[in-house]
């Protein structure tokens, strides 16, 4: 396919353009929420083979299969068949090809599951034992711990365990191509295969990935790292937004741009979200300006308790799809105040809205609120792997392609209906259907059946939001990153919750912060933040106070309300509802 100018540059702005074209030295890239950082990717991919270079020189590293997914699907459209030339793909299938192409392909990738089988021998049987020590060995993987002799001898019996088992763990996927570029020819055999480097959220990378871009990059530097230290939230598995604030003294001569127009968020939602962020001091400061009008206020709502809230959220949601539910048809005796008719000219459906918590503990009482309503939902996070049947499909599937010898001639499709034929599994199975949803993305690859299997090793909590699915998205406020909905609820938004303390002998204030920051700009056109007054939570019940980040929020871009405790019978005619 013949890329022409206009084909590149079609609809983008000035920053987005000036940071597709900055080609010739180290580039950061600011992209703060709903700035185009995907579409700026992409066009940056179509500029470079524009200008000459080879679609096969081209590496875009992800956090996410999710992400890598839509950047795929992105370039397709864009590029046809050069897009498959690119590599797109989480930071683990860049190790897991560097692997097979340098040492061996003949080897299973252990999930966390798997580790822990594998060390209870090796810790006297004990599976909390077991699990402490894998969570040590993952740390000293990724760089984050030294090795002290107290885990030394069980590391190294582990290790042989794996090499006897013909097994990597998802860890190594990184730390092998680090030792492997230990050697300079096959170092200097891949700097000369990917000449060009792009690297989507580098705020979230840990030491492990760091050390592996600083030896791909090597002096010459030729990197592109796109993210923003406003949305760095891993610390907790290691990631460091030092690298990021960091990145001009790491690359000589580097140069910095800010994507500067925002497209997803209404005015009131992004000045909101902006004036909190401020607050941060470990920051690149950028200033985003709303393409989008203000908006409506942003509702900041106080409940009774857990089951006021989840009742608070599902007559919003019927409010503004505009149906009533056998929930709502019961609510009417109940203490809480109905929503007033429906929207006029209301647009919505079940998959624009979105549920954010901070931890697993609160999604309970949110989806009794669900199941009541018989609004459809689902829940992120649930790692899909854990699925009944899911891992011996897995292993089913390695088995059958270690067998069949025309395996490269076989499209996905033949392959799966052969799977199919093969083992328990039925057409209207979900993890049938799983399978064939993710298979699609392989189609068409000369080695998709095999990195198809593989990958499916590599499939995270993320992997389970299916954004084809008419449903109410319910999920942590770390799962919901990357993700975008007309309207979020973001629930607990209570001191002790944002910022969570309980349970922790410290906190980073900042990270919190940024992690309701993320939060609040998933948002396109409506935000609530609901605090409850009371709350059932890990076992006892706790008086609950306001978030002080709601504090930080200008008046001028909240409207409040409040739910009392009991709504007198006198009063429940008068449907009284938020707005």
């Amino acid at each position: 396919m013949r890329l022409s100018a206009s084909h590149v540059f079609d609809g983008l702005n000035e920053s987005q353009k000036h940071a597709v074209m900055t080609t010739e030295c180290p580039v950061l890239i600011v992209a703060g929420p709903g700035t185009g950082k995907t579409l700026t990717i992409v066009r940056r991919i179509a500029y470079l083979i524009h200008q000459g270079a080879k679609p096969e020189n081209i590496a875009a590293v992800t956090f996410t299969n999710r992400a890598a997914r839509e950047m795929c699907e992105r370039a397709k459209a864009l590029l046809d068949s050069d897009a498959r030339k690119v590599f797109i793909g989480t930071f683990h299938l860049l190790g897991l090809r560097i692997i097979k192409e340098t040492v061996s392909n003949t080897f299973v990738i252990y999930n966390r599951n798997e580790q822990v089988n594998l060390l209870k021998p090796l810790m006297q049987g004990s599976v909390v034992k077991a699990q402490q020590a894998a969570e040590k060995i993952s740390r000293i993987k990724n760089l984050l711990e030294d090795m002290d002799n107290g885990i030394r001898d069980i590391y190294q019996k582990y290790q042989f365990e794996l090499q006897k088992n013909s097994a990597i763990d998802l860890d190594d996927l990184i730390l092998k191509p680090i030792e492997i570029f230990s050697d300079s020819d096959l170092l200097n055999r891949y700097r000369d295969r990917f000449t060009h480097i792009i690297v989507d959220e580098y705020q979230d990378i840990n030491p492990a990935q760091y050390r592996l871009l600083k030896l791909f990059a090597g002096e010459r530097g030729n990197i592109c790292a796109v993210g923003d230290s406003d949305q760095a939230i891993y610390a907790f598995r290691g990631a460091d937004v030092s690298n990021f604030l960091n990145f001009g003294k790491d690359f000589k001569d580097a140069k910095r741009i800010a994507l500067t127009e925002n497209y997803r968020s209404t005015g009131a939602i992004l000045n909101a979200s902006d004036v909190l962020i401020r607050n941060n001091l470990k920051r690149i400061d950028k200033e985003i300006r709303p393409i989008r009008e203000k908006g409506i206020s942003i509702a900041v709502v106080s409940v009774p308790d857990e089951k006021a809230e989840g009742e608070v959220i599902v007559r919003e949601i019927e409010q503004m799809i505009g149906g009533t539910s056998h929930y709502q048809l019961y609510a009417r005796g109940t203490k809480f105040p109905l929503q007033n008719p429906p929207e006029e000219n209301c647009s919505y459906n079940f998959s624009d809205f979105a549920v954010i918590f901070r931890t697993n503990a609160q999604a309970k009482a949110i989806e009794e609120a669900f199941m009541g309503s018989g609004i459809p939902y689902q829940v992120i996070g649930r790692h899909l792997l854990k699925r009944k049947g899911m891992t011996d499909i897995i292993s089913e599937l390695k088995s059958l392609a270690s067998r069949t010898d025309n395996l490269q001639d076989m499209s996905m499709d033949e392959f799966l209906k052969m799977a199919l034929e093969d083992s328990d599994l039925k057409e209207d199975d979900t993890n049938f259907e799983l399978l064939k949803n993710l298979g699609t993305a392989y189609q068409n690859s000369d080695t998709s059946i095999i990195d198809f299997i593989n990958e499916l090793s590599l499939l995270t909590p993320t992997d389970d939001f299916d954004p084809r699915a008419d449903a109410v998205t319910l999920m942590t406020l770390h799962m919901a990153k990357g993700l975008e909905f007309k309207v979020v609820f973001i629930t607990g938004v209570e001191n002790s919750l944002i910022p969570y303390t309980i349970k922790k002998d410290g906190v980073d204030i900042e990270e919190e912060r940024r992690l309701f920051y993320v939060g609040m700009t998933r948002a396109k056109d409506k935000l609530f933040l609901i605090h409850a007054r009371n709350r059932f939570l890990y076992g006892q019940r706790l008086e609950q106070s306001p978030s002080p980040f709601i504090r930080e929020i200008p008046d001028n871009f909240i409207e409040c309300r409040f739910i009392p405790d009991r709504i007198k019978r006198d009063r429940e005619d008068k449907q009284i509802g938020l707005f």
